[in-house]
């Protein structure tokens, strides 16, 4: 019982043919993850193909990541992160706001 409180749906780091949507499901309902990509590849086809590219995309984007090992999109969004700090902290050094500042002053350091 508590391993089912503790228990979450992850994509699968280890168990992934593109992007463990199947090996994180199969794992969470303790079901063969090949089973589940034979199951989905046929109603898929069954379905016009479209349909079943949509959902597994949206599966993608919507299970978060296996917290052990994030895998590629993982990376990519450390990545993202750390870009944005950078960028952050360069716009807060790059420029300074002078205040009460005059002409003379400016001419005064050789500045024009």
């Amino acid at each position: 019982m508590r391993e089912s409180r503790h228990r979450r749906l992850t994509r699968s780091a280890s168990d992934r043919i593109i992007g463990g949507v199947f090996g994180g499901l199969g794992k969470y309902f303790h079901i063969s993850a090949n089973l589940l990509r034979i199951i989905y590849v046929i109603l898929t086809v069954m379905t016009a193909i479209v349909p079943g590219v949509i959902i597994y995309l949206i599966l993608m984007i919507i299970m978060p990541p296996d917290p052990a090992n994030p895998g590629i999109l993982g990376m990519l969004h450390t990545l993202n992160d750390l870009g944005r700090q950078a960028t952050h902290e360069d716009r807060s050094r790059s420029r300074r706001q002078l205040t009460d500042v005059e002409e003379k002053d400016i001419k005064r350091n050789e500045r024009s």
